[in-house]
């Protein structure tokens, strides 16, 4: 489903410029000239996936925003935006809580890109919430929150209670999607830790100049604009677990002073002389095979074995298609139950169709699926025609959908409902569109996104940004 985002800025042209782009990309935007006016529609308004709002504005501006939001809704993605954009203050701001911060001016893609993480991003922690809380079951031994009665689901609960009382580091691997933060949080929950801070790090999301400040804190001095000292996430975590996400995206020149965080617990911060002693507990989570990034000199080979004292792999979600039903149950009673309508149950088809599916884009894109016929579905049965146009193989239909013919032929025809809001039957239609476009197009191409990308009038960044947005799978390119 499309996301929400709140834009505040006091140059009204820069705000339209903003609404522009995001709302060709697909995302409702919402738009304030003020702090106070943004503010306001938090209170009046359902909270927003994302916040976009400038640093520097008469009255209140965005950090006053940022501190606001934060204390209500801790886990919304707030981006600043700055002409003045220093490395004291991006840290602060991001040490405040800031998902990211833009530089003005910046152009359609680097907005585009930031947006599109900080958006999955929260999304991903609603799919993590979500995971934690198993169906029907208790949380009493801190791993039950992991969902699925499969084989390897019941191994890896079984290996989390041994392995969560320990010290021990972990790594944990799968594809995207799997639900790695999700493990590494029920470690966490499942150890002598758990009363203190889990503390999360995407590695991929922190600029690669940023990211020695923001894990180990800098000094006063430090670098230009640094006019006090300022902790680190690490320290952030003292007494807890420290959960390192995408560790393959860690540059090498921070490995080194990983490496001494693992085997002398303690650690230097920038500008500093002193070395800080930290307790904690080190998790790691990869989607990249980091054996291969050793053996090409991409990844320390002292640090990888550092890191991977325990080794947890996470199945995708092909491998154990038994847990596709009672996944899907649990987060469509879930989504129902937020948005207040009433209860939903699966028929016969809809199990056996969803059961055969490959999941490319493992539990996140069933999370999505969830999300869809949550909010579609007429009810009370969730039928085939209900399930999103990639799910089900065939058309939206029945008498209230009228279908124009799609040219292409093999893509399906987009549909239009006329039983349910405006605004929902357009966001549905563009759906099913740019997922039908793009697959065709990849299909003549033979996946080669250059070629589709030169056909479509548009660049290669755009088609991969629609790719995930629509949970394909990589194609091959020139």
């Amino acid at each position: 489903m499309s996301a929400t985002i709140l834009a505040i800025d006091d140059e009204r042209e820069l705000l339209a410029s903003i609404r522009k782009i995001l709302t060709r990309a697909g995302y409702h935007v919402v738009c304030a000239s003020s702090g106070e006016e943004g503010l306001l529609l938090l209170q009046r308004d359902e909270v927003p996936d994302l916040v976009l709002t400038d640093l520097m504005m008469p009255g209140l501006g965005g950090m006053d925003v940022l501190r606001s939001l934060k204390r209500r809704h801790g886990e919304t993605p707030v981006i600043l935006m700055t002409a003045y954009a220093t490395v004291e203050n991006a840290v602060q701001a991001v040490r405040e809580g800031a998902y990211d911060v833009l530089t003005k001016p910046f152009s359609p893609d680097q907005l585009l890109v930031v947006v599109e993480r900080a958006v999955e991003r929260r999304r991903l922690h609603a799919e993590n919430r979500a995971l934690r809380a198993r169906l029907g079951r208790g949380e009493a031994d801190g791993v039950s929150g992991i969902i699925g009665e499969s084989a390897p689901m019941e191994r890896l609960r079984e290996l989390l209670r041994r392995v969560g009382p320990t010290e021990l580091s972990v790594l944990i691997t799968g594809e995207s999607g799997t639900g790695k933060e999700v493990v590494a949080q029920a470690l966490h929950n499942a150890s002598r830790r758990s009363k203190k801070a889990f503390v999360p790090v995407d590695c991929a999301a922190i600029p690669a100049n940023l990211m020695e400040s923001e894990l180990f804190g800098h000094e006063r001095g430090a670098f230009t604009g640094a006019s006090g000292r300022r902790k680190g996430l690490v320290e952030a975590a003292h007494g807890g677990t420290f959960f390192l996400d995408e560790i393959g995206e860690m540059p090498m020149e921070l490995q080194v002073k990983l490496l001494r965080l693992l085997q002398e617990r303690e650690f230097r911060r920038v500008g500093g002389t002193e070395m800080t002693s930290v307790d904690l507990r080190v998790v790691a989570a990869t989607n990249r095979p980091l054996t291969e990034m050793v053996r090409s000199g991409g990844f320390r080979e002292d640090l990888f074995h550092r890191l991977n004292v325990v080794h947890l792999h996470l199945p995708p979600l092909r491998e154990r298609p038994e847990d596709v039903p009672i996944l899907l149950q649990h987060f469509v009673e879930r989504f129902t139950l937020e948005t207040g309508r009433p209860a939903l149950r699966l028929s016969t088809d809809v199990i056996d169709a969803l059961t055969r599916y490959a999941w490319p884009g493992n539990v996140r894109e069933l999370v999505n699926c969830a999300r869809f016929v949550a909010s579609l579905a007429p009810g009370p049965e969730v039928r085939l025609l209900d399930l999103p146009p990639r799910l089900k193989g065939v058309p939206l239909g029945g008498s209230s959908a009228a279908r124009p013919s799609a040219p292409g032929g093999d893509a399906a025809p987009v549909a239009i409902r006329y039983d349910m809001p405006y605004k929902k039957a357009k966001r549905m239609w563009l759906e099913v569109f740019e997922f039908a476009y793009i697959s065709n197009l990849l299909k003549r191409h033979d996946g080669n996104v250059s070629h589709a990308a030169r056909e479509a009038g548009i660049d290669r960044k755009s088609i991969q940004r629609l790719m995930k947005r629509n949970d394909m799978t990589g194609p091959r390119d020139e």
